[in-house]
């Protein structure tokens, strides 16, 4: 080989060693922030934003609105407005059958702005001494169908009977 060969393959593989460093070095920080931020269907959930409402549940919203997350939506009456809380599709039967209109109901989540609407992601329902959990710590959605993430009884954080 000659030198001028040997010079363009050490650039070569100096400019592919960066591109590699590069690349990783963009997946760590994206690894490390996901660590802490769930990003699912274009919404962030970060827990440390996350607020509890109790209120009164309104109505249940089963039919897609076209800009709005897919699922059931649940409004809930608190402190004099109305909440529109995402539950999601993954919902039980069972959960959602003993879920009623105008029960009192105690909602951990995080709001989002979805095309200029406030919507809070629900993690977490408490009604009627049951405690739901919608959604895992990071936001993403976790089904209640065959083996319903469901505790009777008392309801852990206070909840609301």
């Amino acid at each position: 080989m000659t030198r001028t060969t040997h010079r363009t393959t050490r650039a070569l593989a100096c400019v592919a060693a960066c591109m590699f460093l590069t690349v990783l070095s963009a997946h760590a920080s994206a690894s490390e922030e996901s660590s802490s931020v769930g990003r699912g269907f274009g919404f962030v959930y970060n827990p440390s934003h996350e607020v509890t409402l109790v209120g009164t549940v309104q109505e249940f919203v089963t039919k897609h609105v076209a800009g709005n997350p897919v699922g059931l939506h649940v409004l809930i009456s608190t402190s004099g407005k109305t909440v529109d809380a995402h539950i999601g599709p993954l919902l039980s039967k069972q959960v959602q059958e003993t879920l009623q209109v105008g029960e009192l109901v105690q909602v951990v989540g995080v709001h989002e702005n979805v095309h200029g609407k406030d919507v809070l992601l629900a993690r977490q329902l408490i009604y009627g001494g049951r405690q739901v959990t919608v959604r895992n710590e990071r936001g993403f959605l976790v089904g209640t169908g065959s083996h319903p993430e469901v505790q009777q009884g008392t309801a852990a954080n206070g909840g609301v009977r």
